[in-house]
């Protein structure tokens, strides 16, 4: 048995022992509210649980099963054999999880459009991504735009930053 496949099999069932953890957390975690609803707050983790589950129990089955000639010409007609057989750059993902841990310390100083550009064109600037512009008017549009439509039309509110300076 090969190094990679020893990996997936212990990878896939540390998944799927987190997703029964978490789905069993959903149990005991989350309190009923004390007047009567269809659904509770606890209905959407839950949900979340059972997704988890299933799916990684499909990828205990699948580590266990093992690839099939087939799935090996679809992942080599993709591409997807030279990215598997490649390791994993630590140092940009040590980079995204340091700014990861930045974006929750400034998250509430900065407000959530503010403070998700930014850490989005951090990201792109950490991955090596050749279109500057175009990913500064995405981040911002996706920023700023889930931000009023949290804001005006679902009425849940982010926090805002400065902005809240300006009333929005």
């Amino acid at each position: 048995m090969s190094n990679d496949v020893k990996e997936n099999r212990i990878a896939s069932v540390v998944l799927l022992l987190f997703s029964a953890t978490y789905f069993a957390m959903a149990f005991f975690t989350i309190g009923q509210p004390a007047s009567k609803q269809i659904l509770g707050p606890d209905a959407f983790p839950k949900a979340i649980g059972i997704l988890m589950i299933v799916l990684s129990a499909a990828y205990v089955a699948q580590s266990f099963r093992g690839m099939s000639k087939e799935d090996e010409a679809r992942a080599a007609l993709i591409g997807a054999d030279e990215k598997l057989s490649s390791y994993v750059d630590v140092k940009t993902v040590g980079i995204m999880l340091g700014l990861m841990l930045i974006y929750a310390f400034i998250f509430e100083r900065l407000g959530y459009p503010i403070s998700t550009f930014l850490m989005f064109m951090a990201g792109v600037l950490v991955l090596d991504r050749r279109h500057l512009v175009r990913d500064a008017i995405i981040g911002l549009v996706i920023s700023f735009g889930l931000h009023f439509a949290f804001t005006f039309l679902l009425r849940v509110q982010l926090p805002a930053g400065p902005l809240s300076w300006f009333g929005l």
